[in-house]
């Protein structure tokens, strides 16, 4: 059998072993001091914009060792392995379809001009739907926000390296990118086709080797904002599994019309289906691709609009409320598509958020007579299509329309005026009958019973006069919801207006208004009012109408006037009637016995 030698059992072992120990110590040493100089390195010529960078891992940590100790214990940097990838100078690219040309600057890697080409502005150019005087002061489109304010000035501030440069045509891609020690930022823009208002997004930011939230914004409001009234319709809408929510920018629920109000710099968790900033006419939705890790952050700030357009550095300063947004998801990897465009019923019907989502038609807002508005609108559009190619008269015929069908309703509330004012001789001696008890007193009960038999003999029916009209007004109100959210009536003509979705520069509807309605009320029984309450009525009422029209879309306003001039009508219809006539010459007989 053979037999097994362990070396360790030999007696000189460790000697050998010693001795081994010490030669290679001194190969080791001899080594180090003769070791002939290197060369320094030649630099390449990007090299000014190399500088070392961690290398992420998978999970969003970086991959590369912390720090290695020294002989002297001291604690040496992370080596990186990513170059820094940084422009050496401002550029832009423009990318364009047949809807839009959009200007990005690798400065912040956002958007300078994006311009609607269907559209003009108030001066017949262009619309540029970036706002000159806003965006300067609180971003610009497609910038980055992020909870570290340092990071966001950086990453929007920064010159990226483009992908692209120079004029490009959907549909493309986009992308910039920027690297430094700590920092690296990635935007990518997917452009659809050519009849397309949707920019697909992707951004990934990451800081000291980990992922951070930054989102992508819509901070400085819209183009089409221009003086202080044109901010008062800014919203932001979204969509949570078929909830919608709309937040306007004053506080309090008069001023807002129940909505809620923006608080600048609020997130909030989602899901959410889309996200939008909304003004009167445009906006800005963003879908992400994935609902339940997508987050808002309310945008909100108050910003110095010039109130003279044509001298905008010298005219004197408005205060205006500025909404906007920034969606993204929580991981810090965003995905997401971006509509910008105008607010029509058909296009935002068209676009859905995700393959199986909703549609964006919820940020058209009906008011609360949608019901009403919205078949209105359609049926409008309908007109205009294929009856009137004129909106003014598109109008002014669906007011004859409705004026038609409410006809019933009007001649119901005539009558029962004229009904009232033939019996107040004895309304008014039953008044007089019971005046002297008070309202506890049993006796009232009979006054209210006299007063109940008289109405059913006389086949009076004392909210005969009032239930029509308030029937009629769900009509005005939901013409005037209707309108304000029209875009095809925003720079519409009619004869002397150019613009039916803005006030008549003339006033000439709003006086009409007061005077129809002066000369409708004048022609209107006004049964148990005091002669001295009914003049002042007959005043105060056309004025404080006039006053309300001032300001309202000419749109509204030609229904308005329409509507009065064809009561007026009626009423005069009604009036000569033998009913009317015998009324009213009995009222003539009561005015002359109180003289």
């Amino acid at each position: 059998m053979t037999e097994y030698y362990n070396p360790q059992q030999d007696p000189g072992s460790e000697k050998r072993l010693l001795l081994v120990l010490l030669i290679s110590f001194v190969g080791i040493a001899l080594t180090f001091l003769f070791k002939p100089p290197q060369p320094p390195a030649k630099p390449g010529p990007e090299q000014h914009q190399t500088q070392p960078q961690p290398s992420p891992s998978p999970t969003g940590t970086s991959s590369a060792p912390q720090a290695a100790k020294n002989t002297e214990g001291s604690i040496k940097p992370a080596v990186p392995s990513l170059p820094a990838r940084q422009a050496p100078n401002v550029i832009e690219t423009v990318v364009e379809n047949d809807l839009y040309r959009i200007t990005f600057s690798n400065q912040g890697a956002l958007v300078k001009s994006w311009i609607l080409k269907k559209y003009k502005d108030d001066f017949g150019k262009p619309l540029d739907m970036v706002n000159p005087a806003t965006a300067p002061v609180v971003g610009y489109p497609l910038s980055f926000f992020t909870y570290d304010k340092e990071l966001q000035k950086k990453l929007n501030e920064v010159l990226y390296v483009s992908s692209a440069v120079g004029p490009q045509t959907a549909p493309t891609s986009l992308t910039f990118e920027y690297r430094d020690g700590d920092t690296s930022a990635r935007k990518t823009f997917k452009f659809e086709s050519s009849s397309s208002y949707i920019v697909g997004i992707e951004t990934e930011v990451q800081h000291n080797g980990q992922r951070v939230q930054a989102y992508p914004a819509w901070p400085g409001g819209f183009g089409d904002q221009t003086v202080l009234p044109s901010y008062a319709g800014a919203r932001i809408d979204w969509n949570q599994n078929g909830n919608i929510t709309r937040q306007a920018p004053q506080s309090g629920w008069f001023l807002t019309g129940g909505k809620k109000w923006v608080v600048g710099g609020q997130t909030v968790s989602g899901p959410f289906q889309w996200a939008a900033a909304v003004d009167q006419y445009f906006t800005a939705a963003f879908m992400p691709e994935s609902p339940k890790d997508a987050v808002v952050v309310t945008l909100h700030q108050a910003v110095d609009v010039p109130r003279n357009l044509d001298k905008p550095n010298e005219s004197e300063k408005d205060k205006a409320s500025v909404l906007g947004l920034a969606m993204g998801s929580a991981d810090g990897l965003t995905r997401e598509r971006l509509f910008m465009g105008p607010k029509a019923v058909d296009l935002l019907e068209s676009v859905h958020a995700q393959a199986s989502g909703p549609d964006l038609g919820g940020i058209l807002d009906f008011g609360f007579f949608g019901f009403i508005s919205k078949p209105l609108f359609l049926w409008l559009k309908w007109t205009h299509e294929h009856m009137i190619s004129n909106w003014g008269w598109a109008i002014a015929f669906l007011t004859v329309v409705i004026t038609i069908a409410l006809l019933p309703l009007r001649i119901s509330s005539m009558k029962s005026a004229l009904k009232m004012q033939k019996i107040q001789p004895q309304i008014k001696a039953i008044n007089e009958k019971y005046k002297r008890y008070g309202i506890t007193d049993p006796r009232k009960a009979q006054m209210q019973q006299e007063m109940s038999e008289l109405y059913k003999k006389e086949g009076v029916n004392p909210l005969g006069g009032c239930l029509p009209l308030l029937l009629q007004m769900p009509f005005l109100f939901a013409f005037y919801s209707m309108l304000g959210n029209a875009i095809e009536l925003r720079q519409a003509s009619w004869l002397w207006i150019h613009n039916l979705a803005a006030p008549d520069p003339l006033h000439i509807l709003p006086i009409a208004i007061a005077i129809t309605m002066f000369v409708t009320q004048k022609s209107t029984p006004q049964a148990g009012m005091d002669p001295a309450q009914q003049k002042m009525f007959a005043f105060m009422t056309p004025v404080m109408m006039g006053v309300i029209s001032w300001s309202v879309a000419s749109g509204l306003g030609i229904y308005w006037g329409l509507s009065n001039i064809l009561g007026w009508l009626q009423q005069l219809a009604i009036n000569r009637t033998e009913f009317g006539q015998q009324v009213r010459k009995a009222a003539e007989r009561r005015s002359t016995r109180k003289k």
